[in-house]
């Protein structure tokens, strides 16, 4: 018998609740947890109505911190959007999501949550370096995302493309890993072919 996985989401802002379907369709059972109850309702009634004509049963369900002690894995999303309105500044929403993260940090490491964190919430490097540190889980079980783009994506930034006019290389044949916060100050520090 396959065990049956529980994920947790944080946070169903427009990029939170984008994850939880994500993770619905493909049959993963959720709880999702949000500080605005009738967000919160709202989203898991609507994932609930869209996984209804799947092939394959999906449990979605409005949690709080403490049910997150079952998950295998948390997505944290939280996120204040709004904050970005005339800027692209990622850092401008660090005045919410530290605190945010601080006041419920605790309440995860107390649910008795014993899996791994993914953290997706701007400022990425800064936000995961705060629930490893107050989580207080083992080396490798909380990390963050940033953003992955395929080579295909940052042509406009015109590296990988002058790179892979002079080399005759295929842009597909190109790696790179980025030591950012923000696009702005995006800065390649391994590039390889």
């Amino acid at each position: 018998m396959v065990q049956k996985r529980v994920l947790g989401v944080i946070g169903l802002g427009h990029v939170g609740a984008h994850v939880a379907y994500s993770l619905a369709v493909q049959g993963i059972e959720l709880v999702l947890v949000d500080q605005n109850e009738q967000k919160l309702a709202s989203e898991v009634q609507d994932l609930r109505d869209a996984v209804a004509y799947l092939p394959h049963r999906v449990t979605v369900r409005a949690g709080n911190f403490a049910d997150l002690g079952a998950c295998d894995v948390i997505v944290n999303s939280v996120g204040k959007i709004e904050l970005l309105r005339g800027t692209h500044d990622r850092l401008t929403e660090m005045d919410f999501t530290i605190p945010a993260v601080r006041g419920y940090a605790e309440k995860i490491k107390a649910s008795g949550f014993d899996g791994v964190l993914i953290n997706i919430t701007n400022p990425c490097d800064i936000v995961t370096r705060e629930l490893a540190l107050h989580l207080g889980l083992p080396r490798g079980r909380v990390f963050g995302t940033g953003t992955g783009l395929p080579p295909r994506t940052v042509t406009r930034w015109g590296m990988y493309a002058t790179a892979s006019r002079r080399s005759c290389t295929s842009l597909a044949s190109f790696c790179s890993f980025w030591s950012t916060s923000t696009s702005s100050s995006a800065m390649p520090w391994i590039a390889r072919a």
